[in-house]
């Protein structure tokens, strides 16, 4: 089994930040267009660089994320503080539901709880869609399961022995909040 870092392995369970108002008030969301793409790519890759144990960069390359963006339902949500693109998350509406994935904050703006704002917009949007819940999955090993908790998701179900690309085994949480 591929050996993960010690600050993974040994890390203490992760919580939502909650933004403080100032910060928040800073804040503004919108649907990416065609010409973030190339930005929002960047963002991610540097985000998820500290799952490079699991996931090799890049995370995503531009053409992927064009790709995913150019399917029915898909959306792209940046955020930007001060007009300068601090974060975003890719959503997927579903049938019933709405999935997110590739929550990328970048580094100067961790810490600061962004994330959980821009997993509340996601909400605010599927709720606006009419989902009935909020879906994600997430490597358990990455200690996010208590990061989305601490936000209301709940696990659904965990597959262990699964593989990302060519790495694991890992163990997958699906996770869910439902908006009802």
């Amino acid at each position: 089994m591929p050996q993960r870092p010690l600050e993974v392995r040994d890390a203490v369970a992760a919580r939502a930040k909650r933004p403080d108002a100032a910060f928040a008030a800073r804040v503004r969301f919108r649907t990416a267009g065609d010409a973030e793409i190339s930005a929002a790519t960047a963002v991610i890759n540097e985000a998820y660089l500290r799952e490079a144990w699991l996931l090799p960069p890049p995370r995503i390359t531009e053409d992927r994320l064009r790709e995913e963006m150019n399917n029915p339902g898909a959306a792209l949500v940046i955020a930007e503080v001060d007009g300068e693109l601090a974060g975003c998350v890719r959503l997927r509406h579903r049938e019933d539901d709405t999935y997110f994935g590739l929550l990328a904050v970048t580094t100067r703006y961790q810490g600061r709880g962004l994330a959980s704002l821009l997993v509340r917009r996601v909400e605010e949007v599927a709720h606006e869609a009419g989902s009935s819940a909020v879906r994600l999955d997430c490597a358990k090993e990455n200690n996010l399961v208590p990061l989305y908790e601490s936000m209301g998701y709940r696990v659904e179900r965990e597959v262990p022995d699964s593989y990302y690309g060519t790495k694991g085994p890992i163990t997958v949480s699906y996770m869910v909040k439902d908006l009802r």
